[in-house]
């Protein structure tokens, strides 16, 4: 990382180092949230065991908090977990 005066500099790296917080995560920060690949991500999602991730435009995302209690709740498939949110 490099600083000019107040203006600070981030390499990709050190973007993707840092530590995800949001609303909203797309793939790639979903999947390191649940500390699993992307292409593992990505097959989880195919085969319906993480939960449903919201559309917005052509973007895909899913929800910090719904992840979160996800995980709490011991990582159900996406039709036992959609039967607990309801």
């Amino acid at each position: 990382m490099s600083t000019r005066g107040d203006v600070v500099s981030l390499t990709q790296d050190a973007v993707e180092s840092r530590p995800v917080e949001g609303l909203l995560l797309k793939a790639p920060a979903a999947a390191a949230v649940c500390s699993v690949s992307l292409r593992t991500w990505r097959a989880w999602d195919a085969a319906g065991r993480i939960p449903l991730p919201v559309r917005v435009g052509r973007s895909t995302f899913w929800r910090a908090d719904e992840l979160r209690a996800w995980v709490a709740a011991g990582c159900p498939d996406r039709e036992t977990w959609q039967a607990t949110e309801k």
